[in-house]
């Protein structure tokens, strides 16, 4: 650890080190001496980030002995194996310790060198950070669509029209491109979502030391830089989830790299670009990704455009293909979200509960709003705290302004989103700004630890503040039963949900238990989905795991109400004439035949039970 009063370059590696390495002069650090944040407020920065750690950790600690779903963003070990629970917990509060913490800070040191010096490092962390989401599929498939898209893979001839609203590079990246794998017998729908996860996941880790490298840290600091850039609960759409929102987290990474280079050396300008052209030809939420692209354009053309740097090939193409593309899919993105977005801006909830501004924050929404955050982006709720008292950092108000710009435009619709699954399910529509918030935290952070190098040893702790939850999150996803029993806390403990939310949150658990023949928690859990979505289709599930649970009277009065509700629908008289047969009702089984038949004319189903009962003499 540093000595008071005593900065070491690059924010914490010892000069010592530097002239014992021997890596060539391409892959050191920058050697500029950045300007750093005045001592004080660097430091007042630094106790204000140790206080917040510390609070968060007491927080998840207390929350794992509260029967509430109020705070789940951080009550994640109620539902953890003890090992998974603690053992990570008890490392990131043993890191609050300065004593400790300072013991492991030359570790650190050497590892946030080795970052941002050696190429051998970046194949290290794409290496690592594909096995971390290898090795822990997400077996709930709680989040979004989850399930959704893996039956569109599943079932050929489907997206069009069960996703109208996705982009070209969306239905290649998750629906084309799958459906070839599954049809040579290579993966199956969910292998091929997870071999694409890997390697967005180590795009990511790329992404994440090339931002602490766009940083001219070292040392703890760039280590601490890295680690918060790369975790978040964001991981969680690396590990088998088929939609554009786990690419749209790799591209704002990107976006955050490359505006930093814009920035600091003039570079990076192609990379932004291609992140936007890319983002905007896979979904419509990158439109947010425009107000930092701007502003990094903007001073672009201030600094260099002016000198003729724009008749480089390379800047030239950095401007032709983002607006080319923007020319192309703008008009299509705005068609969509006008034909699509009012369902997720002013649905009738919100219209019943009296206007936007109301429902925006109405009922639970307020707390599901920073329970989103803090999944997300651990650290989001330092970020505040810390800017505050770091105030200004000579030189950086340009990365701070960009990095801001980046997280703004998420942040600021998040309130007025409205998933139609919840938040709670919902949270992938917000994960590219979990991740735009986590750049500003790893960015706020590192000049905390730049200005402040006699806190060096908090790089670890803020690092070990992020990682852990967020690995957490992938060990709780990859336990199915620790899964569902979360799930089904959210619904049976406060605060209470609307009944659209109850109706599709138990709606999926009766689906996940059906496809896992777990036919008692199938039957309860569409029994409860049934009270406020009676749909023919949870009728029919409800009714068939009744059925394979073997009690026939039940899933008979279910039918009941299935064909009294859609005296049309054929699947529901058939399901009701077997269950009639079965059971030995006669009467029941000739009621439902003719219904049957008054439904599809001449089905040969129907008229076969008919002959067969006419045939049989009465008891």
């Amino acid at each position: 650890m540093s000595r008071p009063g005593r900065k070491p370059a690059h924010g914490g590696a010892r000069a010592s080190d530097r002239a014992a390495s021997p890596a060539s002069a391409r892959e050191r650090a920058p050697s500029v001496a950045w300007p750093a944040a005045g001592e004080a407020d660097a430091t007042r920065a630094a106790r204000a980030l140790w206080i917040t750690l510390a609070l968060l950790a007491l927080a998840r600690c207390a929350l794992a002995f509260v029967p509430s779903m109020a705070l789940w963003g951080l009550n994640l070990y109620r539902f953890l194996a003890p090992p998974a629970a603690w053992g990570p917990w008890a490392l990131a509060a043993l890191a609050l310790i300065p004593a400790a913490s300072a013991f492991a800070t030359p570790a650190c040191t050497r590892a946030g060198d080795a970052l941002v010096r050696s190429r051998a490092s970046l194949a290290l962390a794409a290496v690592l950070a594909a096995m971390l989401v290898g090795a822990l599929p997400d077996r709930v498939r709680f989040v979004g669509d989850f399930l959704l898209r893996q039956g569109t893979v599943e079932q050929v001839g489907q997206a069009a029209v069960l996703f109208p609203q996705a982009l070209p590079l969306d239905v290649l990246l998750h629906v084309q491109l799958p459906r070839v794998l599954t049809a040579a017998h290579l993966l199956d729908a969910n292998g091929a979502a997870r071999l694409l996860g890997l390697g967005e996941a180590a795009l990511l880790a790329l992404a994440a030391v090339a931002f602490a490298r766009a940083t001219a840290l070292g040392g703890a600091a760039a280590f601490a830089v890295a680690c918060i850039a790369f975790f978040g609960g964001t991981l969680g759409m690396f590990t088998g989830f088929g939609k554009a929102f786990s690419e749209m987290v790799v591209l704002v990474a990107i976006m955050g790299v490359a505006g930093l280079r814009v920035i600091r050396e003039g570079r990076g300008l192609l990379a932004l670009g291609v992140a936007i052209a890319l983002g905007s030809t896979l979904h419509r939420s990158a439109l947010a990704l425009l107000p930092a692209g701007a502003l990094a354009y903007g001073w672009w053309w201030r600094d260099r455009g002016a000198r003729g740097a724009w008749k480089r090939p390379a800047e030239v193409a950095a401007h032709v293909i983002p607006v080319v593309t923007l020319i192309v899919m703008v008009p299509v993105i705005v068609a969509i979200m006008r034909r699509w977005d009012a369902i997720h801006i002013v649905p009738e909830e919100v219209r019943a509960q009296g206007g936007v501004l109301r429902a925006a924050f109405a009922g639970p929404r307020t707390l599901d709003l920073a329970n989103l955050i803090v999944l997300l982006a651990p650290l989001a709720p330092a970020v505040p705290v810390v800017a505050l008292a770091l105030r200004r950092v000579p030189g950086r108000g340009r990365e701070a302004l960009f990095l801001a710009a980046l997280a703004a435009p998420f942040m600021i619709t998040m309130p007025f989103i409205h998933p139609a699954q919840g938040l709670f399910r919902d949270w992938d529509d917000f994960a590219a700004g979990g991740e735009a918030l986590t750049l500003l935290a790893a960015w706020l952070v590192g000049e905390t630890l730049r200005g402040a190098p006699r806190f060096a040893w908090l790089g670890l702790a803020a690092a070990l503040a992020a990682a852990a939850p967020s690995m957490q999150w992938l060990a709780h996803n990859a336990d199915l039963d620790r899964g569902l029993a979360r799930v089904t806390a959210f619904m049976r403990e406060p605060p209470a949900r609307s009944a659209g939310e109850r109706g599709k949150t138990w709606d999926y658990l009766g689906i996940r238990n059906f496809r896992l023949a777990r036919w008692d928690a199938a039957a309860a859990a569409l029994a409860r989905a049934a009270e406020t979505s009676p749909s023919p289709r949870i009728l029919l599930e409800w009714a068939t795991a009744e059925t394979r649970r073997g009690d026939l009277a039940a899933a008979e009065r279910v039918l009941d109400q299935a064909v009294l509700r859609s005296p049309e629908d054929g699947m529901a008289w058939t399901a009701l004439t077997t269950v009639a047969v079965r059971r030995g009702d006669r009467d029941g089984a000739r009621r439902a035949a003719e219904g049957l038949l008054r439904a599809r004319p001449g089905d040969a189903y129907a008229l076969k039970i008919l002959a067969e009962i006419g045939a049989r003499p009465a008891p």
